[in-house]
Parts: C-alpha cells; structure tokens; sequence
C-alpha cells in the first residue's frame, strides 16, 4: 500500500506504529515514510511521456483494500486527473529531455 512520504531523510520514521491513542486515532498499525524521491509517484513521473500516461499510470496506483481485500485504486477513486493536475509543472523538465 501507498507509504506516507515526506522531503526528509528521518531514519526513525521509516518504520512506527501509530493508532495507539484510543478509538479515536484508529486501529495500532505499523506504517511509515518513504523519502519523497524513493515514492512510486516520483517513479511514475520520471516513466511518463506526456500528461495522458502520466494520469493513466496514477490511477494504477494501489492506495488501499477494501474489506473484501481487493485493492482500491486511484482510478477507483477519480484521483489520478487531481494528482496530474499537481503534477503538471513537474513534468515539464521531463518532457524537455525525452525529446
């Protein structure tokens, strides 16, 4: 599933264990942060070619489970045109070099 990712590099919050204030906070899980670079969308975004693939390959993206333990996408979600859209100045640089 889709990690949290963040613009540092904190070795101690590579790996915790949140939900641990009551009902309210959610259920104990472990879960953690990714560094923004090591990110599946940072991979999709130096793999896309122009703005059409970039959107198709996010809504590939799993994001979580429903009960039935089948992945829910991005796609499921109507996401990836939202998470293109906050993309779109950052493809720019890229589309420049695969010319």
């Amino acid at each position: 599933v889709f990690k949290r990712a963040m613009d540092m590099n904190e070795r101690a919050l590579r790996n915790t264990v949140i939900g641990l204030g009551g009902r309210n906070n959610g259920f104990p899980r472990e879960d953690g942060f990714d560094i923004t670079v090591a990110s599946e969308v940072m991979a999709i975004l130096c793999l896309a070619s122009d703005l059409d693939d970039l959107k198709q390959r996010l809504s590939k993206i799993v994001v979580a489970y429903n009960y039935q333990k089948q992945p829910v996408t991005a796609g499921d979600l109507k996401a990836q045109g939202a998470m293109a859209l906050l993309l779109k100045d950052a493809i720019k640089p890229n589309l420049v070099q695969t010319l």
